[in-house]
């Protein structure tokens, strides 16, 4: 036993004692088998307060374990009563409190960790509640934070007061946001109390507030943010992920359809006296990259800050300074280009290859599958035979049946693009097409082979689904099947599409730096010529 752990206290003793008679090995954390949490709850307790690094270590290990980039496991449920419970001891409670939060915030549950650990937290709102009144401000911060995250209206009374009578301005800008997440039954009287406080941190949380609780963008809403001198650094302090404050705002505005007032907001924030240029420009590209509208606002105001420090991601976006080039839309390889030196097989050696059988799910890779249906698909090639395509895609399908995630979407969006080589023989691959229109990411690979096989099925529903879903995918699947659609088209579903193509919106938000404007502009043209043959 270490020195720190001998002068444990008995209550802090008493909790790890019940840690290690916990059965661990019945659940599991983000690397697995969590066995090992016994050791990590105990190092974040001997650790905490530690001047060396130690402490910041143990921290990270537990929470990349229990709460790994956003997503909590059954070690994550768990875990709360003894966390709770170590934090109402005061052993590494802020780190604890922060642990808690965190996972109560979590939407994204790993499988096997079904139990709302929200719920769980919840549950241990009376150990933690009396934190909202610790003497340490970070200790009340933090614990305002995780009461907040449970959303329960409970709580409530407990928000208000740290709100209304703690002098630490940061404990009262985590007490509006929280209040607003448990239900505030009178959130337009939070957010303008917020407005009004003399404190830039609770001026800043009520904008914050405000767009949680979906509140319109308003003239007070933009002087409450325009009026904080340096948002992003007290957005920094605060227990929230919306570190880069301008920022996020503007990417609410864009994604709600607001770009102009987004536009407006940044051209008015680079006027103020105490204004961080470099913030707002960082800001302006944001906005450029997600809507239209921002972006013809916002020309203008990049050309008057072309030279200014920070303004070179902006100026590459819209194209007013050199910088890289979108990416093309991919280009369908060919059977042979996907087989490389395999290409080289004699038609007997690709038969018998085709002949072994996929391995079981638990041994299957992409490039295994890949390889299956390129050889299929140049046995096709030079044999005009379809039988290898219709056995490939069917062995394929079977296989992924009910797997789910974006690896095996792709690899069935990759069996639908094979199977739409074969034209109108793709006819006897109906059925299998048919049930891959329900995953999103082979819809639009399906929606072509089954065009081009002349099957019958509700086109006008599949295009308003690709529509609904175009730029999230694949690009040159959804271009490809918009032109083999088109002609088939209902003018009404025409006319949708042609709102879709116009749209404020961005397609493309992702990709590499400073491209995204000239990246979505590209796309739009080539969705543009793939509707034009509804015309023809």
């Amino acid at each position: 036993m270490s020195q720190q752990e001998a002068t444990l206290s008995p209550a802090v003793a008493a909790v790890l004692a019940d840690v290690d008679a916990f059965d661990w090995t019945a659940v599991s954390h983000a690397y697995g088998d969590a066995s090992d949490m016994p050791s990590m709850l105990r190092a974040l307790v001997v650790d905490a307060g530690d001047d060396s690094d130690s402490g910041s270590e143990s921290v990270s290990d537990l929470w990349g374990a229990i709460v790994h980039q956003g997503t909590v496991y059954s070690a994550s449920t768990a875990s709360v009563p003894f966390l709770a419970r170590l934090a109402a001891a005061g052993a590494a409670t802020r780190e604890c409190l922060w642990l808690l939060g965190w996972m109560a915030a979590s939407d994204d549950t790993a499988p096997g960790a079904e139990d709302d650990i929200r719920n769980a937290v919840r549950a241990h709102a009376d150990v933690l509640e009396p934190l909202a009144s610790h003497d340490d401000g970070e200790i009340r911060k933090a614990a305002v934070h995780a009461l907040g995250q449970t959303r329960s209206i409970d709580l409530f009374p407990a928000l208000r007061a740290a709100r209304d009578d703690d002098e630490d301005a940061l404990v009262r800008a985590e007490a509006v946001i929280a209040m607003v997440r448990c239900g505030a039954p009178d959130t337009a009287g939070v957010v303008a109390a917020a407005y009004a406080d003399p404190a830039d941190a609770v001026r800043l949380a009520g904008v914050f507030a405000s767009f949680d609780a979906g509140r319109p963008w308003t003239r007070e809403t933009k002087e409450a943010l325009l009026s904080v001198p340096d948002p992003d650094s007290i957005a920094g302090q605060l227990l929230d992920d919306r570190h880069e404050a301008l920022a996020w705002v503007v990417e609410q505005l864009c994604d709600s359809g607001h770009g102009e007032a987004a536009a407006s907001l940044l051209i008015e924030a680079a006027e103020r006296e105490h204004a961080d240029l470099a913030v707002v420009l960082y800001a302006a590209t944001i906005a450029c990259e997600r809507s239209r509208a921002a972006t013809e606002l916002l020309r203008p105001f990049a050309v008057k800050h072309v030279d200014a420090e920070g303004a070179r991601m902006l100026t590459q976006t819209l194209g007013l300074t050199p910088g890289p080039e979108p990416l093309p839309l991919p280009v369908q390889a060919t059977p042979d280009q996907l087989l490389g030196d395999d290409a080289n097989l004699d038609v007997e050696e690709m038969r018998t290859r085709l002949a072994v059988p996929l391995p079981e799910y638990a041994r299957l890779t992409t490039p295994v599958v890949d390889k299956k249906l390129a050889l299929a698909a140049a046995l096709w090639e030079r044999t005009d035979d379809p039988a290898p395509v219709v056995a490939a895609v069917t062995e394929v399908t079977d296989r992924l049946a009910e797997r789910e995630g974006f690896l095996w979407g792709y690899q069935r969006a990759n069996a639908a693009r094979t199977a739409a080589r074969l034209g109108v023989e793709a006819a006897a691959l109906e059925l299998v097409l048919r049930a891959l229109l329900d995953d999103p990411i082979a819809l639009a690979a399906a929606a072509t082979a089954l065009a081009r096989a002349g099957c019958d099925f509700d086109v006008d529903n599949v295009a308003d689904r690709l529509a609904a879903q175009a730029g999230q995918y694949r690009g040159d699947d959804t271009v490809t099947a918009l032109a083999t659609l088109a002609p088939l088209l209902s003018p009404a579903a025409v006319q949708r599409w042609r709102n879709v193509i116009e749209r404020d919106a961005r397609f493309v938000t992702g990709g590499q730096l400073g491209t995204f404007v000239a990246a979505d502009e590209q796309f739009r043209d080539a969705l543009r010529d793939a509707l034009a043959g509804a015309d023809a």
